[in-house]
């Protein structure tokens, strides 16, 4: 079998990236697959070393971006081609309209649980059918929990049945491995701290978290919070956290190249997002054997956390609040929740998920050939 991956970049941090090059290697060596990628263009902090041949667009416009695509998919025959994210998707969707390739199988995916919430506005309505078209002339397409599903349905009216939900993994081992690098601000870690990884951004709603931890410094006066992450809404949450006097506790860190040696240190992890597609910091936490707290909002980190975490009501801080605390105060829950966990991750591991992308090619193909 020859796929081809087709990425906007290979910037190294990105979670796109990770999910396309630990699938890629897994693929390669367990199941024999030949890997190409190509991706719209380079940028300096890409992934070094890829493993595998790459095809730089360095076009302009998705129409010519489009070509060019076609044109490497034409010249190298592969099975399946496999795009991530909604511009990609689209400029894969093109490039099918645009080749004679009958062979080939051209396949989506969406990451993302806000396509409604960002189209669905009366004067949007000719993109929605527009987008539906476009993700319809696809052969296939991978969305990564039933709430991504349900979203692109509603949001284009993609037919549930061209969808197919594979949920996102994670590299368990890596991840323990990474986790047992020393951190420089081992002081912090002395105490009780709840953590969250993620963009500074409304979406992931650590204004929440923040207000939550007010009222967990009533109960656990040594209790600290760290907030892994950039963003916009950085020196807001600073603010906020000086106006409810908690300042001296709330750590913003920013953006660390391996965040897991401090989500490894850390009591709890904290997950106040809005909405999600998945969530893989979730997943990545639960692989430490750290309890998970989660707003129960729109996403597919529902359906993954299932009874292995802790779910509030959507913006309820009190709530939030209180089972932060349960879980530091409790040590027999919190040995319950690190349990869970470990066992619940086992669920998403790369090479349990990789066989699931391996068949799901192989059905695509066959359909394709016999069609």
């Amino acid at each position: 079998m020859n796929i081809l991956f087709y990425l906007h970049n290979l910037w190294e941090i990105s979670a796109t990236t990770r999910l396309a090059y630990d699938l890629a290697i897994v693929l390669r060596d367990r199941f024999n697959v030949n890997i190409e990628f190509a991706v719209n263009k380079r940028i300096h902090n890409d992934i070094k070393n890829l493993p595998f041949k790459l095809y730089v667009l360095n076009r302009k416009g998705e129409f010519g971006k489009a070509q060019g695509l076609r044109d490497i998919i034409g010249n190298n025959k592969y099975d399946v081609v496999f795009s991530y994210m909604l511009t990609q998707n689209v400029i894969l969707s093109i490039s099918k309209f645009l080749s004679s390739n009958k062979k080939t199988v051209y396949i989506g995916s969406v990451h993302n649980s806000d396509n409604f919430m960002e189209n669905k506005e009366f004067y949007k309505f000719p993109y929605r059918i527009l987008m539906k078209r476009i993700y319809e002339n696809l052969d296939g397409i991978v969305v990564v929990s039933e709430a991504v599903k349900e979203d692109v349905n509603k949001a284009f009216f993609v037919k549930k049945e061209k969808m197919k939900v594979i949920y996102n993994y994670i590299n368990i081992e890596k991840i323990k491995r990474l986790a047992q690098s020393e951190i420089p601000e081992k002081d912090i870690f002395r105490n009780p701290v709840i953590i969250n990884v993620g963009r500074v951004e409304e979406q992931k709603g650590q204004e929440y978290l923040i207000r939550a931890f007010r009222i967990v410094k009533q109960e656990i006066p040594q209790a600290k919070l760290v907030i892994i992450g950039d963003g916009s809404l950085t020196s807001r949450l600073k603010n906020l956290s000086k106006n409810l006097n908690i300042h001296k506790d709330v750590h913003f860190f920013g953006y660390k190249e391996n965040p897991f040696k401090y989500v490894a240190k850390a009591k709890v992890f904290a997950f106040p997002s809005l909405w999600e597609g998945v969530g893989n910091v979730v997943l990545e936490a639960q692989a430490l054997g750290i309890p998970v707290v989660a707003f129960d909002s729109q996403g597919g980190h529902v359906d993954v956390l299932k009874n292995s975490g802790i779910l509030v009501p959507l913006k309820d801080v009190r709530k939030l609040a209180e089972n932060l605390i349960e879980i530091l105060k409790n040590t027999e829950k919190w040995e319950k929740y690190s349990e869970l966990s470990l066992k619940n991750i086992q669920n998403y591991s790369v090479n349990k998920k990789a066989e699931e992308y391996y068949n799901y090619f192989l059905e695509k193909i066959k359909e394709k050939r016999n069609a």
